[in-house]
């Protein structure tokens, strides 16, 4: 085990330096670094630190380090001239002291604790290897050890989650008082042992009306708490959205490293191949395994409507209605950003505004200030309401 994880970080290493010429073209800084999407808290503090320096040596990193002001600013954000934010996603059996201290050390400021649930009898469901007293006992260890952005992850909308038992974990959530609060339906995933066991009939999933009252209690309690919701899922004290998940729904170029990793320069997206075997393979022979997509107009548009709509804040009703004039900037403005220039009037068809006026006429949207948005007691079938306005 020991070798195959130093192969990795070997591999993941020498991905990071070789990709930095690429990374160099799109001419951005590195404001968001995220150690996840995997279990990077099975690595060493030694090898996180390792990698996390590698990033500091090859790639333009926003390093001001100025103190963070908790204050709001005009558009809810930390201020421009915060230090990077650079977070690792933990499993609560992975965290020690020792671990704790060494990683924030290394330069990690912000910590993604999957805790799931405060009931051991979900927890074992679930198949996590934790406890809840653990998962407690991790988050009281991260903020000893000096981390005060902590997220935790929770879910609701599944069979044996009765409403006193969710309340309790939104209750027991709000007494540790995280900076970030991420919460997210029970999905049946095909190919999961979920998906086998609800084929069998051994797992029923609950109605929505029953997940819909339970994502209600949710925004309920945690806005009496202080907490404010950003997006469906997402839900910080004031001042302390996830800057990384935000950079994502804004359409801001990323790079991922490691297996099934995805990377986005503005015009395509690629992805690493999966299997840690092939990729560590692929690597030393020189050879990185990976596809990519190029991203259509279309594409970009249904996008557009998907991420605006999850985020609180809406659609921004001058950029969906503004036809695409960038043919037409004079020579000298060629280096305006294209997020800002970007319009989609073009894809704005008759059928689309009918069904827009329609959503609006029913109160499943909203128009407010410039922005079109789904209130927030209609989250809970954002789904469905963007599905609708796909071109």
């Amino acid at each position: 085990m020991l070798s195959k994880r130093s192969g990795f970080v070997k591999a993941l290493r020498k991905e990071i330096k070789s990709r930095s010429i690429e990374f160099s073209q799109i001419e951005e800084n590195v404001n968001t670094i995220y150690f996840g999407g995997g279990t990077p808290s099975v690595l060493t503090a030694s090898h996180l630190g390792s990698i996390l320096r590698d990033i500091r040596k090859y790639y333009p990193v926003c390093d001001n380090e100025t103190n963070r002001d908790n204050e709001l600013d005009s558009n809810d954000e930390i201020n421009v001239g915060s230090k990077p934010e650079i977070t690792l996603e933990v499993n609560p059996e992975d965290v020690t002291p020792v671990f704790m201290h060494s990683v924030k050390k290394a330069g990690f400021n912000r910590l993604s604790i999957g805790i799931q649930s405060f009931y051991d009898a979900h927890l074992k469901w679930m198949n996590r290897r934790h406890t809840a007293a653990q998962a407690i006992k991790a988050f009281k260890i991260a903020r000893e050890s000096g981390f005060d952005n902590i997220s935790i992850d929770l879910i609701f909308g599944f069979e044996g989650l009765t409403t006193d038992t969710w309340r309790e974990n939104i209750k027991r959530a709000i007494s540790l008082a995280p900076e970030h609060i991420s919460c997210y339906q029970m999905t049946i995933e095909r190919k999961t042992k979920l998906y086998t066991q609800y084929l069998k009939g051994e797992y029923l999933a609950i109605n929505d009306q029953f997940s819909f009252c339970q994502f209600s209690s949710l925004q309920s309690y945690l806005a009496e708490a202080g907490y404010f919701q950003y997006e469906v899922s997402s839900f910080c004290k004031p001042g302390l959205k996830s800057r990384h998940n935000s950079s994502y729904w804004d359409f801001t170029p990323y790079f991922g490293f490691g297996p099934a990793a995805h990377s986005f320069n503005g015009r395509e997206r690629s992805w690493n191949c999966k299997g840690i075997n092939s990729y560590i393979n692929g690597i030393q022979n020189g050879t990185r395994l990976y596809k990519t997509e190029a991203i259509s107009p279309k594409d970009r548009f249904n996008e557009f409507i998907m991420v605006s709509l999850r985020k609180i804040e809406g659609i921004d009703k001058k950029r969906l209605m503004a036809v695409n004039n960038l043919a037409e900037l004079g020579s000298d403005q060629i280096e305006i950003d294209i997020s800002q220039t970007e319009g989609f009037g073009q894809f704005i068809t008759e059928e689309f505004t009918e069904t827009l006026n329609s959503f609006l006429e029913q109160g499943d949207l909203i128009e407010e200030s410039g922005k079109i948005k789904i209130p927030p007691e209609k989250l809970f079938l954002s789904d469905g309401i963007i599905r609708e306005l796909f071109i």
